[in-house]
């Protein structure tokens, strides 16, 4: 029997960053979103498309970003990584403040709104170069079992060797990040 389990665990809300049960030294602004842009200059990271993500698409890149700091993803299989993320907003901050600058005249009407889960996840493989499953689950709030199942299913399966992915939610002031990384053993 092939045995999975868990090996990597991220949170971050208005509490802090804290990495597999140990915070992580970087003081974040929960009233604003400017700590996104401070913490991607702190991991000194080299991708320009981070500054057109919407709140919720760089709150889950960043999560994967921190992962990449303590884990060496080197070693994964590119073909047998697979992400599975569940929200139960989606898109809906970034349309909800596109249309108020549309309706403000602050906007067209014809800019894209650059959010949408798949967006998340494709930047995210992106530039990982991962290239297995993805699967993007909308719920009312993490359902944590559910999310392991999931994953468990797709590892059983031999679909993927290393699931990562949780929970990414942003609405208004409010963000929560639950990211997980279950590998074969």
């Amino acid at each position: 029997m092939t045995n999975f389990e868990i090996t990597y665990q991220l949170s971050i809300d208005p509490n802090g960053i804290v990495r597999n049960g140990t915070p992580y030294d970087f003081k974040l602004n929960p009233d604003t979103y400017a700590w996104m842009a401070e913490l991607y200059r702190h991991l000194k990271i080299e991708y320009p498309k981070f500054h057109k993500m919407d709140h919720l698409c760089k709150l889950a890149f960043l999560g994967v970003e921190l992962l990449k700091e303590s884990v060496d993803c080197t070693s994964f299989d590119k073909d047998r990584v697979a992400l599975v993320f569940e929200n139960s907003y989606a898109s809906l901050d970034t349309d909800q403040k596109h249309q108020k600058n549309v309706q403000s005249q602050k906007t067209s009407p014809a800019v894209f709104v650059y959010t949408l889960p798949n967006i998340l996840m494709g930047e995210i493989a992106i530039r990982n170069q991962w290239y297995g499953e993805n699967l993007f689950v909308l719920n009312d709030e993490f359902d944590v079992e559910g999310w392991k199942q999931t994953a468990t299913t797709l590892l059983k399966a031999n679909k993927a060797d290393v699931i990562i992915g949780g929970w990414a939610e942003v609405l208004d002031q409010h963000f929560d990040l639950r990211l997980h990384m279950i590998q074969r053993r």
